[in-house]
């Protein structure tokens, strides 16, 4: 069998094995190696619910028809069904119809989703796949990478509320001594300002009044 190469950076494939376990899967993903279809036989509703990445809806009892209009026989095929008994009766039917490549994917869809690889549908994920989605190693790093700045983020707002919170008690500090003192100015001014005018008063009342 011949796979396409990019730029010579992308080493050939070994021939397709009859069953092939999920990371043989993933691994060519991550070499972004074009040369391959991914077949979910499952009924279409279970398919819209959660499917592989990329993977193609051919109902195991539309399966033969769709596959011959449809996919080339000289091409890799990855099957998998809602179980091993669904994906080898499904990938038994390619074969007797001439298919050359065809590899049962061994535990199918929950295998996939055991080692990160990933998934799109109704109830999985629909976001779009990053640089680091086909790679376990990188997806780690940049998950622990955003988990540090999220700390940290963490941390600086906490050191900013704390330094706000610590000028507002001062400032209202800061404004209740001027209250204070302001009313106790105003008190004293008020107590010397009474004081005057009472002792204008007596000495008016012992003043002799001007007799006719």
């Amino acid at each position: 069998m011949t796979n396409n190469l990019v730029g010579g950076i992308i080493p050939p494939q070994p021939p397709i094995e009859a069953q092939s376990d999920v990371d043989v899967l993933k691994t060519r993903l991550e070499w972004g190696e074009p040369a391959f279809t991914i077949l979910d036989v499952r009924d279409r509703p279970t398919f819209n619910q959660g499917h592989i990445m990329g993977a193609m809806p051919m109902p195991i009892d539309e399966l033969v028809k769709r596959a011959l209009a449809s996919l080339n026989k000289s091409r890799d095929i990855y099957v998998y069904g809602a179980n091993e008994e669904e994906t080898a009766q499904a990938a038994q039917q390619l074969r007797s119809n001439g298919f050359e490549h065809v590899s049962q994917l061994k535990g199918g869809l929950a295998a996939w989703k055991a080692i990160g690889g990933p998934t799109e549908g109704t109830i999985e994920s629909t976001t779009p796949p990053g640089p680091d989605d086909y790679n376990a190693i990188d997806k780690l790093k940049n998950q622990q990478e955003n988990l540090q700045k999220g700390g940290s983020s963490a941390t600086e707002a906490i050191k900013k509320g704390v330094s706000n919170l610590k000028e507002g008690i001062q400032e209202g500090a800061s404004n209740l001594k001027e209250g204070i003192q302001e009313g106790a100015s105003n008190l004293k001014e008020g107590i010397q300002e009474g004081a005057s005018n009472l002792k204008e008063g007596i000495s008016e009342s012992k003043t002799p009044k001007d007799t006719e």
